[in-house]
């Protein structure tokens, strides 16, 4: 048995310790694989508490009574003939530790294996209004980077939400036993429209990142000196253009003259939508997929076949899993006791935390054991990371890495890819556009 330690954490005097037991599983059997690190969270996510496996793939933590969620990843170290990375991860929610009771539980291991193009970050909560009392939110921006050393032909990426579009809304897509009807199924819900690049060609070069302005590519600071600048022509902008009488009439699409038309996205919307593309400004879900065009094309627009289990006004596509490429799901900060995952784990597993309207974004973590093993990046990697919310919010990157001053020293960064939107993203407190 191996006794949990405390990352921070002081106990109360009257408090007595309780044992909670953890059991990694990978397809109904023992995950017999010793000093894989267990990360135990409290019900109020500042205090963790962390264990080692044993040869077994067994752990055991020695803490107060309370609510826990447990999380555990194991990397593999060699890198296929593919150039990807294999990972488990799972988490463990609701953990109960009675002041009399102790706890055994399992954590069933999900495999999990990386893309070329990942999604390193999403602005979805706007800033501060510039009087500083309200919110200004229709700068919303997502990038996506190529996470490998050669080339990705992206013309076939076409992007979407889940449904419903809020992580606090009454999910309808859960059956009385309490699981979400398309866990085992082929197909997740997507809402409102699809999108895909214009261009008949995109390309992305190693270790790049391409934004997309969701729904205004201007010069935000203009209006908003708290906003970001996305009117620069290396941009590209999800144009409303074609989709629809609600999209047409949407105010807040708009685009600045520097952005070519070839950086242009176009897509298909099925859903009745008074502003657009209703990607929520406190808790979406995001995904990116592979499906050429014509094909993306024709699931949107085939009505009959609509999901309607949210209600018509949130018709949704059935997205074939198979042709899910990457996920993230954020839940708004505070809404955690009513909120439920949207996505199924084979998709992915648990979730972000976000504050909306203070101008953060969700951004990837770095792999730091991948990025400092790249020889290039031998006197280039910037160490003593700040960018995240930690002293206000509670949440950085692990690694310590700062990806962005890295970059900009000519250093190549991995990003974690585990489809695990808790162990891969964080919460940044200036968006990395604005450094």
């Amino acid at each position: 048995m191996i006794a949990g330690t405390i990352v921070s954490c002081q106990w109360a005097k009257w408090q007595v310790p309780v044992n909670i037991g953890v059991q990694l599983q990978y397809e109904d059997s023992n995950f017999y694989v010793e000093g894989i690190k267990i990360v135990l969270s409290d019900a109020s996510g500042i205090v963790d508490y962390t264990a080692t496996t044993d040869a077994t793939g067994y752990a055991e933590f020695h803490v107060p009574p309370g609510q826990y969620t447990a999380t555990a990843i194991y990397k593999i170290k060699k890198i296929t003939a593919e150039g990807e990375r294999i990972s488990y991860n799972g988490t463990k929610s609701g953990i109960e530790a009675g002041s009399k009771k102790n706890a055994r539980f399992n954590i069933d291991l999900l495999k999990a294996v990386s893309q070329q193009v990942i999604i390193k970050e999403l602005y979805n909560g706007g800033c501060l209004s510039a009087d500083g009392l309200g919110a200004y939110q229709n700068d919303q921006y997502f990038t996506i980077y190529n996470n490998s050393a050669e080339p990705a032909d992206i013309s076939d990426l076409v992007f979407g939400i889940g449904c419903p579009y809020e992580s606090y809304t009454n999910n309808l897509y859960y059956g009385e036993d309490g699981v979400l009807i398309y866990e085992k199924e082929d197909w997740i819900p997507a809402g409102g429209a699809i999108w895909w690049f214009k261009a008949e060609s995109v390309t992305l070069d190693p270790y790049t990142s391409l934004t997309v302005a969701v729904a205004s590519a201007t010069d935000h600071t203009s209006v908003n000196p708290n906003s970001v600048d996305l009117s620069k022509e290396e941009y590209y902008w999800m144009c409303n253009v074609g989709l629809g009488q609600m999209y047409d009439r949407a105010r807040k699409y708009a685009v600045s003259e520097n952005i070519p038309q070839s950086h242009y996205l176009t897509g298909k919307a099925f859903a009745m939508t008074p502003t657009g593309w209703p990607l929520s400004t406190g808790s979406p879900t995001f995904f990116t997929g592979k499906m050429p065009r014509e094909q993306a094309l024709a699931l949107c627009s085939d009505t009959p076949a609509l999901d309607k289990t949210q209600g018509a006004m949130f018709a949704c596509v059935k997205f074939p899993k198979a042709n899910v490429y990457d996920a993230v799901e954020i839940w708004t900060k505070g809404n955690e006791a009513t909120s439920h995952v949207r996505f199924s784990a084979d998709i992915n597993s648990n979730y972000v935390l976000l504050t909306p309207k203070l101008g953060y974004s969700v951004y990837r973590n770095v792999d730091k054991e991948a990025t400092e093993e790249l020889p290039e990046n031998a006197g280039k990697l910037v160490y003593g990371y700040t960018g995240g919310t930690d002293d206000v919010e509670g949440t950085t990157d692990p690694s310590g890495i700062d990806a962005e001053a890295s970059i900009a020293n000519g250093a190549h960064i991995i990003y974690s890819d585990t489809n695990n939107s808790f162990v891969d993203f964080h919460q940044r407190k200036v968006i990395s556009l604005k450094k």
